[in-house]
């Protein structure tokens, strides 16, 4: 009976330390993944802040723009006016 037990508790060792290698492996495997995708995801962010800045900067080069546009046409318009007037008054 000794010895049948202990035969039984031998198997079920070694069928242990077989699955413990092979759950090792599975393991490490997964571990290697998890850190390449943790590796993408912060690729991903700086990526992600490197694109917003450039979006704020744009912005603010679009309203520096439209700004000195609008400026542009009171400009043109003040200066047409001008214009005109110095018609006009060789018209006269």
């Amino acid at each position: 009976m000794l010895k049948k037990i202990t035969v039984v508790t031998l198997a079920i060792a070694l069928t242990a330390c077989a699955n413990t290698d092979a759950l090792d492996e599975s393991i490490a495997s997964l571990t290697n993944k998890v850190d390449a995708l943790s590796a993408q995801v912060a690729d991903l962010e700086a990526q992600q802040k490197s694109t917003a800045a450039d979006a704020k900067s744009a912005k603010k080069e679009a309203k520096q723009a439209a700004e000195l546009a609008a400026q542009a046409a009171v400009d043109a318009k003040a200066t047409n006016e001008r214009i005109d007037n110095v018609v006009s008054s060789y018209k006269k």
